[in-house]
């Protein structure tokens, strides 16, 4: 059963890209439901061949995030600040990643509201809807055609869950996993992603998802292998000016080869 606590949490997450890299830093702050703890979510990174998570406490306008490539912000109990938020969008300017959980509408719709208006703040045109689908524990998988194809769904074959408030998307944004129940005639959205600049943001309404985070792949479930993808997955596609300025490029030493051939 899932039940409140009285604090809210958002978890920053690192991977080390060498010996030397920055370890990550966890933000810490307002209200978070039981289920996932921060030390949950910390440790199972911490579990993973190559990758570093860490806790920090304060506001997340205070914490340094320098060298941080994923940010966990969970359900919070009060709105974010304007102070937060210009740091949330720093961190996405710079790359970084950010996996807001929120929960079913039932549980915490205030919560997912607050995500919302961060959402919005942020440029993003994910958003939640505060009703609660697939009540239960339930298996979504590729073959049922509840996993889409994405880079951060490769190698996902079986997820499980429990009980979700559905999501819009709209814009550039992209789901990624579907629930069995229909959300107003139309298939339903638990698990969405999105490009926001030079970073990105992710997200579910289901704390159950980390029950089942094995680092066991071959198993039952490939939750584990979803949230490493948040990790390591680049879905970041080159401008169009990028790729024409590297068609050039290419054209150039085409065209100084054939030069130097003649």
């Amino acid at each position: 059963m899932k039940m409140m606590s009285l604090k809210k949490a958002a978890l920053a997450l690192t991977l080390l890209v060498s010996a030397t890299a920055q370890a990550g830093v966890v933000k810490v702050w307002g209200e978070q439901i039981s289920g996932p703890t921060l030390n949950t979510i910390n440790s199972f990174y911490n579990s993973l061949a190559g990758h570093s998570s860490t806790i920090g406490v304060g506001t997340l306008d205070t914490v340094n995030l320098t060298g941080v490539n994923l940010l966990w912000a969970s359900q919070p109990s009060d709105a974010y600040t304007p102070a937060e938020l210009i740091a949330m969008q720093s961190f996405l300017a710079s790359g970084g990643r950010i996996a807001f959980l929120g929960e079913h509408g039932t549980i915490s719709p205030n919560e997912n509201n607050r995500i919302n208006a961060a959402l919005a703040a942020l440029g993003s045109t994910i958003s939640i809807n505060n009703v609660i689908l697939d009540s239960g524990f339930r298996t979504a998988s590729v073959g049922d055609g509840q996993i889409l194809a994405h880079p951060l769904t490769s190698g996902v074959n079986n997820y499980e869950y429990a009980a979700f408030a559905p999501l819009s998307v709209s814009g550039s944004a992209v789901a990624l996993m579907l629930g069995e129940d229909s959300y107003l005639g139309q298939p339903s959205v638990m698990m969405a992603y999105q490009n926001i600049g030079a970073g990105s943001i992710f997200l579910i309404t289901d704390q159950n998802v980390f029950d089942h985070s094995s680092t066991n792949w071959g198993g039952a479930f490939s939750n584990g292998r979803m949230f490493e993808n948040l990790l390591v997955g680049n879905t970041q596609v080159p401008e169009p000016g990028s790729m024409a300025l590297l068609a050039l490029g290419v054209a150039g030493l085409y065209a100084a080869r054939r030069r130097k051939a003649k």
